[in-house]
């Protein structure tokens, strides 16, 4: 799902939501959960709510190149936009001999068995496991890559790309890839770069390049210890339970941003309001920003596109 693309001179930016891509990377996180801590309670809430499922997802990761033979592949360009169950019935069309050459990156061949095993497997964990929670997960998501896309227009894609992960380091005329060896790729071979968003890609980098473009996820941490109660979630709660703060809130929503304006329209003082955009500010829903003489306050929409998926994860969570 492309969200937005501008130009950098003779590059495309392409900010996409990739709702398959999720999928596959939460099913590599179940299917490898030691060399992924950021997601660690995730992967066990989901092995107690469906270990059989679990199992297959890991017995089959020795032959799906831990769930990657996808995204890793030359077909990812083809289903890279498609919604899941899109996804999921193209790959039913397709026959053994085409799937063995996705597959021929890894060094593994398929059988026939083996491809409608893997089928089966996809269909399950997307209709048991998965689908409500990427319903939840799309908003947050997509809210993050439209920020994101607003800073790296600003900032300029390379610079912006620096900020990615440690292991990623750019040079003026190249791009380094820090993994189990040094990938050096020159920025003027490059004339698309697809940037995406992931919960499960954390604490890893993902960059991929195929011919002359580059696809990079930026991971957003999401884990909370198991059955504690998020102060952010507890904080945001109490902020938006008064009359007058969701006022403020609906107020902000519509332009009216400075601490004189606000008090003006609710008819309160502007100490009142103060007291009330403080409140909103420790919960994460208000920034400010210095304008002139006067301080204008912004209320940060993704933090109420986050809250379903934070309120999903905790309250599932088994004592």
């Amino acid at each position: 799902m492309i969200l937005d693309t501008f130009y950098e001179e003779n590059t495309e930016i392409i900010f996409s939501y990739l709702p398959a891509w999720e999928m596959f990377f939460s099913m590599h996180v179940l299917a490898n959960p030691e060399h992924h801590a950021s997601r660690k309670n995730w992967a066990l809430e989901k092995e107690k709510s469906f270990p059989e499922l679990v199992a297959r997802i890991k017995e089959l990761g020795a032959i799906t190149d831990c769930w990657n033979f996808i995204i890793d592949s030359h077909k990812w360009g083809e289903v890279r936009q498609m919604e899941i169950h899109e996804m999921l019935f193209l790959l039913r069309r397709e026959n053994i001999y085409q799937w063995n050459e996705w597959m021929e990156y890894t060094g593994n061949v398929m059988s026939i068995g083996e491809r409608n095993a893997v089928l089966e497997v996809m269909k399950q964990y997307y209709d048991l496991a998965f689908r409500k929670e990427e319903i939840l997960l799309r908003a947050y998501i997509r809210r993050i890559l439209r920020e994101e896309k607003e800073n790296c227009q600003k900032e300029g894609v390379w610079a912006w790309c620096g900020r990615v992960h440690p292991r990623l380091h750019v040079e003026p005329e190249a791009v380094l890839f820090l993994k189990n060896h040094e990938f050096r790729i020159r920025k003027n071979e490059i004339d698309r770069v697809f940037i995406t968003a992931s919960t499960f890609v954390v604490p890893h980098l993902w960059m991929y390049r195929n011919g002359n473009e580059l696809e990079i996820v930026k991971g957003i941490l999401v884990e909370r210890e198991k059955n504690e109660i998020p102060k952010d979630l507890v904080w945001m709660f109490k902020a938006l339970g008064e009359q007058n703060r969701l006022q403020i809130v609906k107020h902000l929503l519509n332009g009216i941003c400075t601490t004189q304006a606000l008090a003006r329209e609710m008819g309160l003082s502007e100490a009142a309001v103060s007291k009330h955009l403080k409140i909103l500010q420790k919960a994460g829903l208000v920034k400010k920003a210095k304008r002139g003489f006067y301080v204008e306050y912004k209320f940060e929409i993704e933090r109420i596109d986050y809250i379903p998926y934070m309120f999903y994860e905790t309250m599932l969570q088994k004592q």
